[in-house]
């Protein structure tokens, strides 16, 4: 299967996103918060690996919140992968597809394995890229909220890179 396609649409997420967000779940209080979000290619045509970085801006002084790092993989048969491990201990494995949009892609991602973290039960996120800017979505189902509810909601853009 020839992957060029997507690998060139996912090597756009190269550089460095900053900007801000809010975050909400049934179970905690509406929040808000800003990011930074580093990408790069650690194997060509195949790999990327990130590193996210939240601080929160609802309380002052704004203070640390959130901290991933993991991989983005283009397997020889086109499927994305997601894999993190979060400072809450929590890790995850995602899949998903990716659809070329006029002014970049949208990424879909489910959770198809969680660990470390017994109040969960299924995770998606939704990227959309569009020129310099990245919006994502992040919702999550738990035992407290089996059904599922958004979490997160932000908007980065590209600070530097490719």
């Amino acid at each position: 299967m020839d992957v060029a396609p997507t690998w060139t649409l996912l090597s756009r997420l190269i550089g460095t996103w900053q900007g801000s967000g809010r975050g909400e779940f049934p179970t905690i209080e509406a929040f808000t918060y800003r990011e930074t979000f580093e990408v790069v290619e650690v194997v060509p045509g195949r790999r990327l690996h990130y590193r996210q970085r939240t601080w929160r801006t609802s309380v002052d002084p704004a203070v640390p919140s959130h901290v991933e790092t993991g991989f983005i993989n283009l397997s020889p048969e086109g499927q994305i992968e997601l894999l993190n491990a979060q400072g809450s201990d929590r890790v995850e494995a995602m899949t998903g597809t990716i659809d070329e949009t006029p002014g970049g892609f949208m990424l879909k991602l489910a959770s198809r394995s969680l660990a470390d973290d017994d109040r969960m039960l299924t995770s998606w996120r939704e990227w959309t890229l569009d020129g310099d800017n990245l919006i994502y979505t992040m919702g999550m189902s738990t035992t407290a909220v089996p059904i599922g509810s958004l979490h997160l909601e932000a908007e980065l853009r590209r600070f530097s890179g490719t």
